[in-house]
Parts: structure tokens; C-alpha cells; sequence
């Protein structure tokens, strides 16, 4: 398809399938890292709480660092900081959870990526609902809502 010689209801269409593509990875990413209130105590920057709810998305079990670094950043690409990265949001998280004596243990699991112990997860689902304010989703809504 030569871009030079689209029609106007050509490029109407292909404008409406990248906004639809858009939303559908925008609800992707959601999935992969929901978006959730933690408690303002724990004082977690926004990379901070992105690192923990990567890992929150597949416990019990290991959150690979390539996860982590994808739901934390965006597609993988050449301007992607390094996956030891990672490792230092681990330690400000481990940190910050301690001071705020959560009980909440984010678990190394060497050469592959974190976890939370089922005990932890418990734990931040407790955090996480007691920040939750009560919404219902409105009945006969879509999953997918095409951008307008």
C-alpha cells in the first residue's frame, strides 16, 4: 500500500485501527501490571510501585527481569536501561517495606527474577484493598473501548 496514494476513507480506517490497536495495549500493559493504590505511607515512587505490581501480576510465581523491565518501561528496545536496574528497585523496595513494616518480602530467585511469597501476597492484596475506594464496573461495558 503506497501512503502516497491512500484515499481519505483509507486513512480514516487506518487511523481508527491504531487507535484501536492503542487501546488494546494500553489494557494489555494494565493486565500485565494493573494499576492499584498502595498506602501513601510506604512512600514508593511510581517506578517503585510499577516494580511491585510487575511482580504482584504473576505471584506466587517468578516475575522474570525482562517482565519487570517490560512493564515497568514499555516494549523492549535499544533504549531500555539495563536489567541491573532492576535489581536497585528491588533493594528501594525491600527498603521501603521494611520501614514501613509491612511484612511484605519481596523473594530473589537467583538468576531469573522475583516473587512473592504467597504469606506477602496476601499481605499487599490486604494493602491494596483497604486503599481501594468501592467502584462497581458498569454492567453491559466492553473490556475494549476504542479510543476516540
Amino acid at each position: 500500500m503506497d501512503p502516497h496514494n491512500l484515499t481519505r476513507a483509507q486513512v480514516i480506517a487506518l487511523t481508527e485501527e491504531r487507535d484501536t490497536l492503542k487501546e488494546a495495549l494500553r489494557q494489555m500493559e494494565q493486565a500485565m501490571a494493573p494499576v492499584m493504590q498502595l498506602p501513601r505511607e510506604w512512600r514508593l515512587t511510581a517506578c517503585e510501585t510499577k516494580f511491585l505490581f510487575a511482580i504482584r501480576a504473576v505471584a506466587p510465581n517468578v516475575a522474570h527481569k525482562e517482565r519487570v523491565l517490560v512493564a515497568m518501561y514499555g516494549v523492549l528496545d535499544q533504549d531500555m536501561p539495563e536489567q541491573k536496574v532492576i535489581d536497585v528497585y528491588a533493594c528501594k523496595v525491600r527498603r521501603k517495606l521494611m520501614e514501613a513494616q509491612t511484612q511484605i518480602h519481596v523473594e530473589t530467585v537467583w538468576g531469573r527474577g522475583y516473587r512473592l511469597s504467597p504469606e506477602s501476597l496476601a499481605r499487599l492484596d490486604a494493602a491494596i484493598e483497604s486503599t481501594r475506594a468501592p467502584t462497581t464496573w458498569p454492567a453491559g461495558l466492553p473490556l475494549l473501548v476504542a479510543a476516540e
